[in-house]
């Protein structure tokens, strides 16, 4: 902490610092209230990074810096916080807190507002800026042999100081991870829309962290969305840069279903009728079996291997892939296979059918009948063809990506849930596709080098064998 709270600052330096560890870190820096800084910040026109600035900085993403305006201002004077209320568990929670970072590194935390500030920021005017973390200054956490140290208190400062689904890349988790954890330790967390709210400039109110007696530390592993990064093997995306690497990895940590009326992505939509004609002109009766091994000539993506009834479902599926594979600098096709990395990544989506005995149509009855009439007068007759059992599309869902890579729905993991690994799992193809590409590429120009070789061979043989000749004419 600066001993001089209260020195006065030019301008330009307020604004460099800001912009430097934000506006939350200069808060804590300086012992300001954070809402007080943010007033004398508009009143001496000082721009501030803006909202998801510092994750983008962390990510590598292009961010912008906006320019000091020219001011008739030269010196700001920083107010200071005297006096503030806080309660006996608020003044525990900051001291734990500040315990915790001194034994690991002051500036860590110091962008983590105190807990009375944030009450005194609800008491008083609007917030109109969410608190980031800066790179340099981000929100610190144990690990034990690789496995992650939750504590109770630290966690409850940490998702409301930013989103859970930041808590959860911080600790290479996913975001429901992160619930379940804060769940489990029965720690608070920011209901749905209070960012956004915040953003928008509401007072909101942050619940205390409730008394327990009960467990106040848990040990989880750290995981991406279910893909458990073990000791022996090798991290997922190794191929990757670790900037793009990271960029994927924050990418299937936030992927997420559309609601049911959500707009489609266009090439869905407009491939859905695609779908719907083939469907019509199917002839394989009701009950048949279906999948591509069934079909003499294989049918266009999703169409006679789905029911009806779940195609809306895989539409909203590969709309929440399709969405990321894009933000990632992907495409999507007309046939709904994929441009990642600049390969051509296909998938494949497959409903499952369950086995029943076959109950016999009328028709069928008829048939029979007929055709044991037909044995009793000793007359020909086709025995009739059968079958002993029906398949009916059960709801389960599985998506392959290449032959010995699937992900397949049971009765306690749904497809939803493995979004991120399916995501992780289309780049991984990429790779491989790329790896399949550059072979065949060069098997292809080895080939027509070996083609080009013997040709000149042939073409020098013949050459020599016309100056043989022309010789032995010119000697005789």
């Amino acid at each position: 902490m600066i001993e001089d709270r209260s020195a006065k600052f030019s301008r330009e330096q307020l604004y460099n610092e800001i912009w430097a560890i934000s506006v939350s870190g200069v808060s804590k820096k300086y012992d300001v209230p954070y809402a007080e800084l943010l007033k004398l910040c508009k009143e001496n026109d000082i721009p501030i990074p803006p909202s998801g600035y510092w994750i983008q900085l962390k990510f590598g993403k292009p961010v912008t810096k906006t320019p000091l305006p020219d001011s008739s201002i030269i010196e700001v004077t920083l107010p200071t916080n005297s006096t503030p209320k806080r309660s006996r568990r608020t003044a525990a929670s900051v001291a734990a807190t500040k315990g915790m970072a001194d034994t690991q590194q002051e500036e860590s935390s110091g962008f983590v507002v105190k807990a009375a500030e944030e009450k005194e920021i609800s008491e008083k005017q609007p917030v109109v800026e969410i608190p980031d973390i800066s790179k340099d200054n981000q929100l610190t956490y144990r690990t034990v042999d690789g496995e992650n140290i939750y504590n109770r208190e630290k966690l409850y400062e940490e998702v409301w100081a930013k989103p859970v689904v930041d808590v959860a890349v911080q600790y290479g988790v996913s975001d429901v991870a992160i619930h379940k954890i804060c769940k489990s330790l029965n720690v608070p967390v920011p209901p749905r829309g209070y960012w956004a709210k915040l953003r928008a400039g509401e007072k909101l109110n942050k619940p205390p962290l409730p008394a327990t007696n009960g467990v106040t530390e848990k040990i989880g592993a750290k995981t991406f969305e279910g893909v458990r990064l073990s000791k022996s093997s090798s991290q997922p995306l190794a191929f990757l840069t670790e900037s793009e690497r990271q960029k994927v990895l924050l990418a299937a940590q936030q992927i997420k279903m559309p609601p049911e009326n959500a707009h489609l992505h266009k090439k869905i939509a407009a491939y859905r009728s695609v779908v719907k004609e083939w469907n019509k002109k199917d002839t394989k009766p009701e009950g048949a079996k279906r999948s591509f091994k069934n079909y003499s000539n294989r049918p266009p993506f999703l169409a006679g291997v789905i029911s009806s009834e779940s195609l809306p479902r895989v539409y909203r599926i590969l709309d929440a892939l399709f969405r990321q594979v894009e933000s990632l600098g992907g495409s999507v096709n007309d046939d709904l296979s994929l441009q990642i990395r600049n390969e051509l990544v296909r998938l494949e989506v497959f409903e499952a059918q369950d086995e029943v005995k076959h109950v016999i149509t009328k028709q069928e009855a008829r048939e029979i009948i007929t055709y044991e009439d037909a044995k009793r007068h000793h007359t020909w007759a086709a025995e009739p063809n059968i079958r002993k059992h029906d398949y009916v599309f059960n709801g389960k869902l599985r998506i392959s990506i290449r032959q010995n890579r699937y992900f397949r729905e049971t009765d306690n993991i749904n497809i939803e849930s493995r979004l991120s690994d399916i995501l992780i799992a289309l780049y991984e193809e990429s790779e491989a596709v790329r790896i399949e590409r550059e072979a065949r590429e060069e098997a292809a120009r080895k080939k027509e080098e070996e083609a080009r070789l013997r040709e000149e061979r042939r073409n020098r043989y013949n050459v020599d064998s016309q100056i043989n000749s022309e010789t032995i004419l010119t000697e005789n």
